[in-house]
């Protein structure tokens, strides 16, 4: 009956069209076409090519799960896109080509363990002396001396605080 209502309102102000938005479960995602088949939860029409950002081009994409809720949001009569989600499988910034952003805490421990492990082979290096047989007496050879050590790591040195993931 609303539906109705509403139709017959945009006919009366000469077929104009009025924004709105309706929950709808997700069924399925084409990343391909970026877009969406959604089922809206209050038993209307399933939309088809729900389009997963505003015109379907690279840019800020959150890609929905399957079975999660979102708010499809009309841009007319036969054009929709997924203006919120619940839940999220991926989120792309401007295409995939970058692959996934930097767990910054598993790559700080892993830069860590290198820079330990090198400054204890240059610490090694740097302690240790070489003996030489010289025509029958034994000398010691100082090696090169290696300089430097290398500053271990810190998180902030790394992270952009703006972009959080988990």
């Amino acid at each position: 009956m609303k539906n109705e209502i509403v139709e017959a309102i945009r006919k009366i102000a000469n077929n104009e069209f009025t924004p709105y938005s309706i929950v709808c479960e997700v069924e399925s995602v084409n990343l391909i076409d970026k877009t969406c088949y959604c089922i809206p939860v209050n038993g209307d029409a399933d939309l088809q090519n729900v389009r997963l950002n505003a015109d379907k081009k690279d840019g800020f994409i959150l890609i929905p799960k399957q079975n999660s809720l979102v708010v499809v949001s009309f841009i007319n009569d036969s054009t929709a896109y997924i203006s919120m989600v619940s839940e999220v499988d991926e989120i792309n910034l401007n295409g995939t080509s970058f692959d996934g952003i930097v767990k910054v805490n598993d790559l700080v421990t892993k830069l860590n363990n290198l820079e330990n492990k090198v400054n204890t082979i240059i610490s090694t290096f740097n302690s240790h002396t070489h003996v030489a047989s010289s025509f029958g007496s034994p000398t010691t050879v100082p090696p090169v001396l290696v300089t430097g050590t290398l500053t271990p790591t810190v998180k902030t040195d790394l992270e952009n605080e703006k972009i959080k993931h988990g």
